[in-house]
């Protein structure tokens, strides 16, 4: 192989140090420093520290310089070596919105054409730092201005950003030039108003943490002790690894400060402040230099003249770490020794990142992209199809069902506590031991398969007074006869029974309100639940649902409350095609009662009959009504079946249960010899002689089956109505009420739509972000692995 296509070590080291700062510069670009800790160098300093001079003798250009601050806002210069021509590209990086928030999308916009002449270049970047300053004005206004314009019209005190975040990119093209990139940041105030002080210290803060090399600019002509530059960067490195002190103006000391020269020494040295990468040591041309033209050729010759011919420098054994040719060659080595070393760790920073940006985006809900109408509809449709379930009880869907069946149980026993309670003895005022027949079968004839034990809730009194018959209360055979003797003697009008019936269901139509609001909030409460949670994304949409879901219950509730108070005005009025199923209960009711006259309670019929002593005032030591309940695992009918127990005695014949039934059994026996056949135990009261309360055992019979016709009516139509009149309606009109209260089908239904699904601003906001940062990302993902990782 021929020697001139060999490739030398410090050609190949050049070639990857320019692949490495190319690819920072283009992670710059896209924006990756808002994610990832990208390596790079910062210069900073005091005013007057000299560095706009270091800058100007490391990239060879002119920047701007002013009495005070000139430096408005971060300039990232970025050098790289060519055989091509010398040529400069400015660009505006926007990295910040108005309120110092960092965009979502980071642009890098070309500012001008490239620029081939250097004298050009100076007016140039104060053109771009005031298209910087002045965000709101379109930067294609600033590329032509002359320097009167923009000193005239966009100065801070007329109405420019003091400083901004956004950065004047640089990018120089040339033979004379080293690989190099860095950024020059805002000269470092100290006697200015306190909040500039703090603006431009957190803006120099910002920018010289994590991957970061410090250079800091020291000029020799004050004491290091004095500088805040170096306070600064010892605060933010506090082991000075990634800290370069650069020491400017070493001509300005004067000749006889032999102590001032020798503490100097002393920081080159590393005796005072050392920094791990030490300090260099440059001159630059003075005022007076600039202004005679100096060229940056004759700068370096005389910065080489200086250090070679002035003591201490000529004598001191750190040569290498004078002169800006020295420190630029050691600046471009450690950047790519930084970068080499970060570069690996970014592509698994870069997954991470980009992992933990999907998890986030996955907890939003997605951006819209349907037409507004068509999906407000598929909104309100999914919604309507949701309650539908809810109403109806399907998968998944059945609690408000549940808890509807549940009211409607609590429905129905409260309407079976308000049966007439009748009791088949003279009064309350029963004095000595008499028996307590279970009245068990008071409740078993409202609802054979039902048996809850469920009691009238009443506490016994002494019966009532005079005519009326307090239905509160419970109600014997005198009451009765008292309530019958308010009408025609010796007959019982049908007057008398109606107002005994109408009395047990006077609190009926408290009770179903009160069934039907119970079933009404449950309801509303479900839809203001699926409404939170179908519209929750939505708020304009959702308070508008909200408010027609609303409407539309209370319409319906109107409606139905009037139904029900309809239906159960026809109850006033006593009437039943139902004749064998009242006469039926009428007899058995009359049977039954005369069986607890007589003391006498067959076993087939109710469990075994207990003694109870009765208090002196003649009322019982418990309720009447309060019930056992039957055995959980037989039913009514079996129950009913159940032989009594051995102990159990029939007090009014003496004889046990098992004497009982035999003597039942021969008596059928001897009925059916005698041609009777089928007589039942129920039959049997009916053989017993006229009772003195006939007349009033036949109203409380009568009174007590009709109770049991309405009250089988009632407790299956009123809930019945509830589901069809209240529930069902609802759910059917709720489509149609919708589309028309949202006016989805109105003329300016895209309009309408289209404010109703805007969505919460953080939420858009945060949604934004992560999408800007994912797209940022994969930018950067596809970034490194074009390069190799």
């Amino acid at each position: 192989m021929p020697h001139d296509s060999l490739v030398s070590p410090e050609s190949s080291y050049a070639q990857r140090r320019k692949q490495l700062l190319a690819l920072i510069k283009q992670l710059r670009a896209i924006g990756a420093q808002a994610d990832l800790d990208l390596p790079r160098i910062a210069v900073i300093g005091n005013q007057s520290a000299g560095k706009s001079s270091l800058v100007e003798a490391i990239s060879g250009i002119t920047v701007p310089r002013d009495a005070g601050t000139c430096t408005r806002c971060p300039m990232e210069l970025r050098l790289s070596s060519s055989e091509d021509p010398w040529s400069c590209q400015i660009s505006i990086r926007w990295e910040y919105g108005p309120n110092n928030e960092r965009n979502d999308e980071i642009r890098e916009v070309m500012f001008g054409g490239r620029i081939t002449n250097k004298d050009d270049v100076e007016l140039a970047l104060r053109r771009a730092q005031a298209a910087v300053l002045n965000p709101e004005v379109p930067s294609a206004r600033f590329i032509n201005m002359s320097a009167e314009e923009l000193w005239r019209n966009f100065t801070p005190d007329a109405g420019s950003l003091l400083f901004s975040r956004n950065v004047v990119c640089i990018d120089l093209v040339g033979p004379d030039l080293t690989d190099l990139s860095f950024i020059d940041l805002p000269g470092i105030i100290q006697n200015a108003d306190p909040d500039i002080v703090k603006l431009v210290e957190d803006l120099v803060r910002s920018h010289i943490k994590g991957h970061c090399l410090i250079l800091v600019t020291l000029p020799m002509s004050d004491d290091i002790e004095n500088q805040k530059a170096a306070q600064i960067a010892r605060q933010e490195d506090p082991s000075g690894l990634r800290t370069i002190g650069v020491l400017t103006k070493p001509d300005t000391l004067p000749p006889g400060s032999t102590k001032m020269r020798d503490l100097w020494l002393d920081v080159i040295k590393g005796r005072r402040h050392p920094l791990m990468h030490g300090y260099f040591c440059t001159r630059q041309p003075d005022d007076e230099e600039r202004v005679e033209g100096i060229t940056a050729a004759e700068a370096r010759a005389a910065e080489n003249l200086f250090f070679a011919s002035t003591h201490p420098w000529l004598t001191s054994a750190r040569r290498d770490h004078f002169g800006t040719k020295n420190l630029v060659a050691n600046l471009s080595k450690h950047l790519t020794q930084i970068i080499d070393e970060v570069l690996p760790k970014l592509q698994g920073q870069v997954g991470s990142q980009l992992s933990q940006c999907n998890a986030q985006l996955n907890t939003l809900p997605p951006p819209i992209t349907t037409e507004p109408s068509a999906y407000i509809l598929s909104l309100v449709s999914a919604f309507c199809n949701e309650v539908q379930a809810h109403i109806q009880g399907g998968p998944g869907a059945a609690a408000l069902v549940q808890k509807n069946r549940r009211t409607y149980a609590t429905y129905k026993r409260a309407i079976r506590s308000t049966a007439p309670p009748f009791m088949p003895f003279p009064s309350s005022n029963v004095t000595g031991a008499i028996l307590e027949a279970d009245l068990q079968w008071y409740h078993d004839d409202l609802d054979d398969n039902d048996n809850d034990g469920e009691n009238s809730g009443e506490t016994e009194t002494n019966g009532t007074s005079g005519g009326e018959v307090n239905m509160s209360n419970y109600v014997y055979l005198e009451d009765i006869r008292r309530h019958i003797q308010r009408y025609l003697p010796n007959n019982i009008p049908y007057p008398a029974k109606v107002e005994l019936i109408r009395a047990a269901q006077s609190t009926w139509e408290e009770k179903s309100h009160h069934c039907f609001d119970a079933v009404h909030k449950e309801c509303l409460k479900t839809m203001m639940d699926l409404i939170g949670g179908r519209f929750s994304r939505y708020e304009n949409l959702r308070t508008r649902v909200r408010l027609a879901v609303q409407d539309l219950i209370k319409e319906r509730f109107d409606g139905t409350l009037l139904f029900l108070r309809n239906l159960l005005k026809l109850e006033t009025t006593p009437f039943t095609q139902n004749d064998h199923y009242l006469a039926d209960k009428t007899a058995a009711s009359l049977a039954q009662y005369k069986e607890v006259r007589a003391g006498k309670a067959s076993p087939e019929r109710v469990k075994p009959m207990r003694v109870f002593q009765m208090t002196s005032s003649g009322t019982s030591n418990r309720s009447p009504f309060s019930f056992a309940d039957p055995p959980s695992t037989a039913t009514s009918s079996s129950w009913f079946s159940q032989k009594p127990a051995k102990s159990f005695v029939n007090t009014a014949t003496g004889s046990t249960a098992v004497d009982y039934e035999q003597k039942l059994s021969d008596a059928f026996s001897a009925l059916a010899a005698l041609g009777y056949h089928g007589i039942t135990a129920e039959d049997l009261p009916k053989l017993r002689p006229p009772d003195e309360y006939e007349e009033e055992l036949q109203v409380m019979a009568e009174v007590r089956a009709y109770f049991q016709v309405a009250y089988k009516r009632v407790i299956d139509y009123v809930p019945l109505s509830i589901d069809h009149t209240f529930l069902y309606t609802f759910a059917e009109a709720l489509q149609p009420y919708l589309i028309e209260r949202l006016g989805i089908g109105s003329q300016n239904a895209a309009a309408r739509c289209q404010a109703y699904i805007s969505e919460d601003p953080h939420v858009i906001a945060q949604r934004e972000e992560l999408m800007g940062r994912k797209k940022r990302l994969e930018s950067v993902q596809t970034e490194l692995f074009n390069f190799g990782l």
